[in-house]
């Protein structure tokens, strides 16, 4: 699977804000890199899925900015695959795990999910869904 990841520029944006987008922007390709089967594109072409990191909201602490590990942290990521448009947000400190961490995980997860899904319906088999109160 090929993942074409991308953050838009900022106008604007001072050079701490720029280094923090960056390093999150790196972390997550690494992640998403280490994945066997996973490979990253800093292009659209040929790509399977999309993703973008929106936003990076943080604290004003001046420790981490420029390593890959900053605390307090919260990255929403928008993931786009055949149509369907998916937002979700993570964050640093959740069991130690990083929000890049976190984020490549979900976007695993949701693929391996979709996959799942695509290969039981062509084999005639629906999963089985339990009624609620």
């Amino acid at each position: 699977m090929t993942v074409y990841l991308y953050m838009h520029p900022l106008d604007h944006a001072g050079e701490r804000q720029t280094l923090v987008r960056l390093n999150a922007l790196r972390a997550l390709r690494d992640e998403l890199s280490a994945y066997a089967g996973v490979q990253v594109s800093a292009t659209p072409r040929a790509a399977d899925l999309e993703v973008e990191i929106v936003n990076i909201v943080g604290t004003d602490e001046p420790t981490g900015v420029l390593s890959r590990d900053p605390r307090q942290r919260i990255l929403v990521v928008r993931m786009c695959r055949g149509g369907e448009r998916l937002d979700f947000v993570c964050s640093d400190g959740r069991g130690e795990l990083t929000a890049e961490r976190q984020a490549a995980r979900r976007i695993r997860n949701w693929v391996a999910g979709e996959d799942f899904f695509a290969q039981a319906r062509v084999a005639g088999v629906e999963p089985a869904l339990r009624k609620t109160a």
